[in-house]
């Protein structure tokens, strides 16, 4: 054998040696996903299900503004994100007019609460004093049948789902005289101490010691509402809508993660936390467990 026929068998067979890169499916690999501040603790929470459920998929969520990680999508820094709202139109036509692909999926609701003092002597806020509070005309809470003390809103950022929800409501705001926070926990330790505090509040009630959630006027009409924000009844009009968007459609384990999430025992995860299903889109996809087996998610429209 000549030396150049030696040379090319050497190199075939140390290229044979070469790690193979690792394989990646739905149920093997990695994952990072953006969260917004109120749907972080689901996310996280369907992610570390997820993971016990397939040892060798691993879902790393992070938190950021609901605005900032929409941004960072379109800006191609991330390519899985959940937040809690959908998209708006100009957002998604953005993605669209630049060439993108956009997918999204909402997989679940959770209304957006108004907070006042354990203290405080009122117990229903309608649209019109909300309105007037928010813009700065109803200065104590006084006039709604409580003490005279201070009103102080305290508003999440704006583009989070919680501000879009009432905005959405009363069909814009001209402006808006609020204390804004970065974060609903933030939100809480700001209002602390302040007897007057009303709190625009997007988490769960079991973390907010020390306020109370404000009831909807019954019979409540003067402003009405959007038809489509009206997620139960007018009694309580305020609900976010979270969304998973995604700028790919790969088979990995982001795929894995979404189609178990949006599928009928994902939904009945959404469910026992506390949070209303969502109504999504059928996806099919097979997903690989650990001895090999099969399984197959048909995903069906849910309702509550």
């Amino acid at each position: 054998m000549n030396r150049l026929a030696v040379f090319w068998l050497c190199v075939s067979v140390l290229s044979g040696c070469k790690d193979r890169e690792p394989e990646t499916s739905y149920t093997r690999g990695s994952a990072r996903i953006g969260a917004s501040d109120a749907a972080y603790a689901i996310t996280q929470h369907v992610a570390d299900q997820y993971s016990d459920l397939y040892p060798e998929a691993s879902v790393k969520v992070w938190k950021h503004s609901t605005q900032a990680l929409i941004d960072s999508l379109v800006n191609q820094r991330a390519d899985e994100i959940v937040v809690d709202r959908a998209l708006s139109p100009s957002e998604s036509a953005f993605f669209a007019g630049h060439q993108l692909k956009l997918f999204t999926y909402p997989i679940a609701h959770y209304p957006i609460y108004l907070l006042v003092d354990d203290s405080l002597a009122v117990d229903a806020l309608d649209s019109i004093g909300l309105r007037r509070i928010l813009l700065g005309s109803a200065t104590s809470w006084q006039e709604f049948g409580g003490a005279d003390v201070p009103i102080t809103p305290y508003a999440p950022l704006p583009g989070d789902g919680a501000w879009n929800a009432i905005e959405y409501f009363f069909g814009g705001l001209d402006s808006v005289s609020a204390v804004v926070c970065s974060t609903n926990v933030r939100m809480m330790d700001m209002a602390a101490g302040d007897p007057g505090a009303l709190l625009i509040y997007g988490l769960k009630l079991q973390d907010a010691g020390g306020f109370k959630k404000l009831s909807w006027a019954a019979g409540e009409s003067r402003i009405q509402a959007n038809a489509k924000t009206i997620m139960d009844s007018l009694r309580w009009p305020f609900m976010t809508t979270f969304t998973y968007a995604t700028t790919h459609m790969k088979s990995d384990v982001a795929a894995g993660f979404l189609t178990f999430w949006v599928s009928n025992d994902g939904q009945k995860m959404v469910m026992r936390e506390g949070y209303r299903p969502a109504s999504v889109p059928v996806r099919m996809i097979q997903l690989k467990s650990m001895d090999d087996r099969i399984e197959q998610f048909a995903i069906e429209d849910t309702t509550s």
